[in-house]
């Protein structure tokens, strides 16, 4: 019975870890995009967005969002469904445009207490 709660706790523990790093990630993975350059509350609207899109989008349905002053667009695509340590979670493809240059790049999140947080693979 001990060691049963003890593996319970030690479950819970690596859940919240995993669950704090991951937060810190999602913010984390855009630095070496144009999307870094997003700042206060257009930052807070980018990730709402993000979430947002995840929980609804279906496949290879494009979704835009830009900033208020239209100085940076990204069109964002979710392209696959797929299952992790009985996770829900998705791959996106994020292509932004800012100053004239294109970047894309696919991340991979899933889906933890509500929350998409940035899978670390």
């Amino acid at each position: 019975m001990i060691l049963k709660n003890l593996k319970q706790r030690l479950a819970v523990a690596a859940v919240l870890f995993v669950s704090t790093a991951a937060l810190a990630q999602n913010s984390l993975f855009l630095r070496d995009s144009p999307l870094a350059s997003v700042t206060g509350a257009e930052l807070d609207a980018l990730l709402n967005q993000i979430n947002i899109t995840l929980d609804t989008a279906e496949i290879d349905m494009p979704v835009t969002w830009e900033t208020q002053d239209r100085r940076l667009t990204s069109v964002w695509t979710v392209t696959e469904n797929y299952q992790k340590q009985d996770l829900s979670c998705r791959k996106m493809t994020l292509e932004t445009v800012k100053a004239g240059e294109t970047s894309r790049v696919t991340y991979s999140f899933c889906k933890i207490d509500e929350n998409w947080l940035f899978d670390l693979e």
